[in-house]
C-alpha cells in the first residue's frame, strides 16, 4: 500500500535509531541500507540501554516497511522486553506497535482504535502523538473516508506547528498525495468505480485547488518528494499525457529495486487507474497483468483485489470485450458491497460493543491484539463481565488457569497496565461512550456507571477525571 512510505518516514521521525544515519537512509528511500545499519547495531554489544532499545525498535520498523511481518513482530517483542522498567512507555509502544501491525494486516478498526488511544495518552511523546495522527489519516483513507482523512490531516498540521519542521513536510506531502489520488478517482472515465466514487462524493471541490501547486517543495523529505512527483505524473497520464509514462516507469523500477513488494503492487494499480482515466487500456492491462494469478489465490476479501477487479473490468470494456467486462464488474460490485459493510463495522466499535452487550464475546480490539493467545482469553473473560462490580483479578486468573501473579506480569508486560487498571480504564471508556451517545440515555450519570460495575460516585468522578480531564457531569451536559 502507498502508506508504507509515510509509515517509514513517520516512524523514523517519531522513533529514531541511535544514529542519524539511519533516518537519512530512510528519508532517501534506501531501506535495505537502513536495515543493514540497524541490524549491525542490534548484533553488537548493547552499550547504552536506551540507544539499544531505539535501534531494536527501528529495526522492527524497517522490517515492517519491507513486508517482513514475522521478523518485525519478533523484533517488537525483543524491544518490549527491554522496556520493562518503564510502564508508561511499555503501554504506549505496545499500543503503537500493535496498531501498525494491524494496519498492515488490513485490520483497520483495530489500528484506528490504537492510534486514537496513543493520541489521548499523556505519556506519549509529541512525536508518538504525531505518528498516531498520520496513522489515523491513512486508516481513514483506506476505509474510503476521504473527508475524515482530510480532517485528520488538518489535526496533524495543527499539532505539528511547533514540532520538528519535517512533520509539516510529511503532512504537506500526504495532503498532496491524497488529493492527487482523489483527482484521478473523480475522472469521468472512472465514474462507475462505485467504492471510491461514493467515498469522494462529500469532498468539496475547493479541496482540489491544493493540487494545483508546483511539485513537492525542494526541502521536503526526498522519499516523499519522489512519491508526490510520481503521483503528479500519474495525474498527467490520467489527463491523456502519455509522455508521463517514462517517469512513471522509473518509479515502478525503483519500487522493484527497493524490494517494496506491496508498495509496487499499489503503484501498478494506481497507474492502471490513471491509464484507464486517460483511455489507455493497454497500459492498464500491462500494469495489472503480473497480479492476475495472485488475485485468484487471494480472493476478493483482500482489499487490493477491489481495485484489481475494477481495472480488469474496465480494461475489457475499453477493449470492446463487453461480456468479459460484465462478469468482472459483477465480481467487483459484490466485493465493493462486502468492503463497505466491513468498513462500517471497523469504524463503529461502539456499535459492536452495544450489539454484543456485556454478556457476549467482546469484539476484537487494539487491546486484544497486543496480548498472547492465552491472555486474550483472560481479556475476553474480563470484557464479558465488565458490568459485574465484584469482578476480581483472582477470578480472571482462575478462568485461564494461571496464578494472579502470572496474570499481573503478563498484562504489565504486554499492555503496560495491571488487570485492575485495565478494568477501570475499560469501564470509564464505556461510561464515556454512553455519555457521548446521541441515543437514549439514562436519567443520571451514576445510573450509567452502575451498569458498568461502578457503585460509588467518588470512584466514578476521580477515575473519570483522571482519564479525561473533566467530570462525567460535564460530558453528560454537552
Amino acid at each position: 500500500m502507498f502508506s508504507t512510505l509515510y509509515f517509514a518516514a513517520a516512524a523514523a521521525l517519531a522513533n529514531p535509531a541511535s544514529t542519524d544515519a539511519y533516518a537519512a537512509r530512510v528519508f532517501d528511500g534506501r531501506f535495505a541500507e537502513a536495515a543493514a545499519l540497524v541490524a549491525s547495531r542490534c548484533e553488537a554489544d548493547p552499550g547504552d540501554p536506551a540507544n539499544y532499545v531505539r535501534d531494536v525498535s527501528a529495526y522492527a520498523d524497517i522490517q515492517l516497511v519491507l513486508g517482513r511481518f514475522e521478523e518485525a513482530e519478533d523484533m517488537f517483542r525483543r524491544a518490549l522486553k527491554l522496556l520493562r522498567d518503564s510502564r508508561d512507555q511499555t503501554r504506549v509502544m505496545t499500543c503503537r506497535n500493535a496498531s501498525w501491525q494491524a494496519f498492515f494486516q488490513n485490520r483497520f478498526g483495530v489500528a484506528q482504535a490504537g492510534f486514537r488511544r496513543i493520541a489521548d495518552d499523556r505519556a506519549a511523546s509529541v512525536g508518538q502523538k504525531l505518528e498516531s495522527l498520520v496513522g489515523a489519516c491513512v486508516v481513514m483513507h483506506h476505509l474510503g473516508r476521504a473527508e475524515d482523512a482530510m480532517a485528520a490531516l488538518d489535526g496533524l498540521d495543527a499539532a505539528a506547528r511547533d514540532a520538528d519542521p519535517r512533520w509539516r513536510q510529511l503532512a504537506g506531502a500526504l495532503r498532496a498525495d491524497l488529493l492527487l489520488q482523489y483527482r484521478i478517482g473523480r475522472a469521468d472515465a472512472l465514474g462507475d468505480h462505485v467504492y471510491w466514487r461514493s467515498a469522494l462524493a462529500d469532498l468539496p471541490l475547493s479541496a482540489f485547488a491544493e493540487t494545483g501547486v508546483p511539485a513537492a517543495d525542494a526541502d521536503a523529505l526526498p522519499l516523499l518528494r519522489k512519491r508526490v512527483d510520481y503521483m503528479r505524473q500519474a495525474c498527467a497520464l490520467a489527463a491523456g499525457d502519455h509522455a508521463a509514462l517514462a517517469r512513471i516507469d522509473a518509479h515502478v523500477s525503483w519500487c522493484a529495486k527497493t524490494g517494496l513488494v506491496d508498495y509496487q503492487r499499489s503503484v501498478c494499480l494506481e497507474v492502471a487507474l490513471a491509464a484507464l482515466a486517460g483511455h489507455a487500456p493497454n497500459v492498464a492491462n500491462a500494469m495489472i497483468a503480473p497480479y492476475r494469478d495472485a488475485v485468484g489465490r487471494c480472493g476478493s476479501h483482500v482489499r487490493w483485489t477491489l481495485d484489481y477487479l475494477y481495472c480488469a473490468a474496465k480494461v475489457c470494456e475499453q477493449q470492446g470485450r463487453i461480456r468479459e467486462s460484465s462478469s468482472l464488474y459483477a465480481r467487483y460490485a459484490l466485493a465493493s458491497v462486502r468492503h463497505v459493510r466491513s468498513d462500517g463495522a471497523a469504524l463503529a466499535p461502539s456499535l459492536a460493543i452495544a450489539r454484543c452487550g456485556t454478556h457476549a464475546a467482546a469484539p476484537s480490539d487494539d487491546v486484544s491484539a497486543r496480548l498472547p493467545g492465552k491472555y486474550r482469553r483472560a481479556y475476553r473473560y474480563l470484557m464479558e463481565r465488565l458490568d459485574q462490580r465484584d469482578l476480581s483479578v483472582r477470578e480472571i486468573a482462575a478462568h485461564i488457569d494461571v496464578t494472579e501473579r502470572a496474570l499481573q506480569a503478563a498484562f504489565k508486560t504486554f499492555l503496560g497496565l495491571s488487570p485492575s487498571q485495565l478494568i477501570r480504564r475499560q469501564r470509564m471508556e464505556r461510561i464515556r461512550g454512553e455519555l457521548l451517545s446521541e441515543g437514549p440515555r439514562a436519567a443520571s450519570v451514576l445510573e450509567i456507571a452502575n451498569r458498568w460495575g461502578i457503585q460509588h460516585r467518588s470512584t466514578l468522578v476521580n477515575g473519570y477525571r483522571r482519564m479525561f480531564d473533566e467530570a462525567p457531569s460535564q460530558t453528560f451536559d454537552r
